[in-house]
């Protein structure tokens, strides 16, 4: 199973196309209503693993069910956090919406070491991290890290297994370091990198994104179990998202 991604290790490093398109949408729906958290609690600090290799935010049980399949390195998911924050965050709020994120390596050798490190911490601190991971994004997946991942580099990953290939990019790139300054130590770090269950879960993600919904590129949004069709920023999702709500 890990062998698998070790081969994925020799596709492009290109940034372009992340973006995807896919097919369905979701069906309109009568107005939802407000679920309030438990008390003490509040939805959007709601986070919880699951079982399909990813991390929800948010009410589990929520009418409007939003899923992203979406990469650390890609340019596109790193907009549409920014732009989705504040009203995405309020829908989550209010129960009526839970949002999933599953971290899909769309450039294999970047997206494995960042998301492993992502989870290090576990599921109280996933969110914070994919949030400073996609803003500080050519901090370590810009141009000039990519210039750092010569043709013999890349050549040398050919030998690697993943765990130590995820080690080797980390380190290039600097990622250890740049976890070590938002909480994980460079200790937990190297054992994260180096987890066979981490990486098995990005296996799982990847296969149930390319067998069950047949992605074609990143960010592809899931709504109530549907592709959402040509849709990779916040403002063509909103009235989708809208829609399910019931307006």
């Amino acid at each position: 199973m890990i062998k698998h991604i070790a081969l994925l290790t020799v596709g492009s490093l290109a940034l372009a196309g992340c973006n995807s398109a896919s097919s369905n949408s979701a069906a309109p729906a009568t107005a939802v209503a407000a679920v309030a958290a438990p008390a003490g609690t509040d939805w959007v600090s709601t986070v919880s693993a699951t079982p399909d290799g990813g991390y929800l935010m948010g009410n589990p049980n929520a009418a409007v069910k939003l899923l992203e399949f979406g990469a650390l390195s890609c340019p596109h998911c790193a907009h549409f956090t920014k732009e989705s924050h504040d009203e995405l965050h309020a829908m989550i709020a209010s129960g009526k919406v839970s949002y999933e994120l599953r971290t899909y390596l769309i450039h294999p050798q970047i997206d494995l070491p960042a998301s492993l490190l992502v989870s290090c911490n576990g599921p109280a601190t996933f969110f914070p991290m994919v949030d400073q991971m996609f803003a500080h994004q050519d901090d370590w997946a810009g141009a000039e890290k990519f210039k750092l991942l010569t043709p013999e580099v890349q050549k040398s990953w050919g030998n690697m297994t993943p765990p130590q290939l995820a080690a080797d990019v980390a380190d290039r790139l600097g990622l250890i370091g740049f976890v070590g300054a938002r909480g994980v130590s460079a200790d937990k770090a190297k054992a994260c990198l180096a987890d066979k269950a981490g990486l098995e879960r990005l296996l799982k993600v990847l296969n149930t994104a390319n067998d069950k919904y047949h992605i074609t590129g990143t960010p592809t949004f899931i709504l109530n179990g549907s592709v959402v069709p040509d849709t990779n920023d916040w403002a063509a999702l909103r009235p989708k998202v809208k829609a399910a709500l019931g307006g």
